[in-house]
C-alpha cells in the first residue's frame, strides 16, 4: 500500500479543517411554526393563489418531538393544501440541504402523518384531480345520518364564505352515531384538522359505542342544480 507524505501546506490545511470542523454549532433546528404554512382550499384556483386561505394552527410544534422542533434542514419550507370537500391533505417539502449535524434528521414524512394519517396524499396530481373535486365526499358520508335541524340562510352568509351565494344555502345538523363505517370514515378525516385548530382536543375512543358526531352541513345548488355538502 503506497503511502503519500504530506508537505507542510497540507499540514496547515487540516489543522484550519479541523478547526472550522471544531467551531461548527450544533444543529438547534426549526420551530414547526416557522417553517410550515397550512392553506384550506376547495378548487384548483385556491391551490394556486391560496394566500387568502391560510389557517393558524394552535400549536404545530407540538407534534414534532418534545421541544417542537424539526432538525437537519437548512431552508425548509414545508406548504400544505388540505381540501375544504374531502379534507385530504397534500404537502410540498423544498429546502436547500440536509444532514445531521448532531441532532439527526427529522423524518418528515412520517411527522406529517402524525397530524394527517391516511388523508395524506403523495401525488399533486391525484389531490388536484380526485381529492379536490370530490363534492360528494360529505353527502355520502352523512346520508345514513338523522337530520335534526333544517334551515334556509337568511341575509348574508358572505360574511362566513364569500364564495357562496346566500339565496341557495341551507344548513343542516346531522347526527351520526358510532359502529358506521361512514361515520368512521368522515370522523378520520376530520380530527386532523379538529386537532390543529382547536385548543386542548384530543382523538376520541373510537371502539367506545357512545359517542356520537354531530356534523353542521351547508348544502348549496350548483350550476348544475345538483345538491352539493360541505
Amino acid at each position: 500500500m503506497g503511502q503519500k507524505q504530506r508537505s507542510s501546506s497540507d499540514a496547515d490545511n487540516e489543522v484550519k479543517k479541523r478547526r472550522r470542523v471544531g467551531f461548527s454549532g450544533v444543529d438547534s433546528g426549526v420551530e414547526a411554526k416557522d417553517c410550515i404554512t397550512i392553506y384550506l382550499v376547495s378548487s384548483k384556483e385556491e391551490f394556486d393563489a391560496p394566500e387568502s386561505f391560510v389557517i393558524h394552527p394552535v400549536d404545530l410544534n407540538s407534534f414534532f418531538d418534545d421541544d417542537g422542533k424539526i432538525y437537519g434542514y437548512e431552508g425548509l419550507k414545508i406548504t400544505i393544501w388540505v381540501s375544504s370537500i374531502s379534507f385530504y391533505a397534500y404537502a410540498d417539502i423544498t429546502f436547500q440541504s440536509s444532514s445531521d449535524r448532531g441532532k439527526g434528521v427529522t423524518d418528515l414524512k412520517s411527522a406529517l402523518q402524525t397530524i394527517f394519517a391516511e388523508t395524506l396524499v403523495d401525488s399533486k396530481d391525484e389531490f388536484l384531480q380526485k381529492y379536490l373535486v370530490d363534492n360528494d365526499f360529505v353527502r355520502t358520508n352523512i346520508s345514513n345520518g338523522e337530520a335534526l335541524k333544517h334551515k334556509a340562510f337568511q341575509g348574508n352568509i358572505s360574511d362566513y364564505n364569500p364564495h357562496t351565494d346566500s339565496s341557495t344555502s341551507t344548513v343542516e345538523v346531522v347526527r351520526l352515531v358510532a359502529g358506521n363505517m361512514t361515520t368512521g370514515q368522515l370522523y378520520s378525516h376530520l380530527i386532523p384538522l379538529t386537532l390543529l385548530l382547536v385548543d386542548g382536543s384530543s382523538p376520541i375512543d373510537v371502539t367506545d359505542s357512545q359517542w356520537e358526531l354531530y356534523v353542521l352541513c351547508q348544502k348549496k345548488t350548483d350550476p348544475q342544480g345538483e345538491i352539493q355538502c360541505s
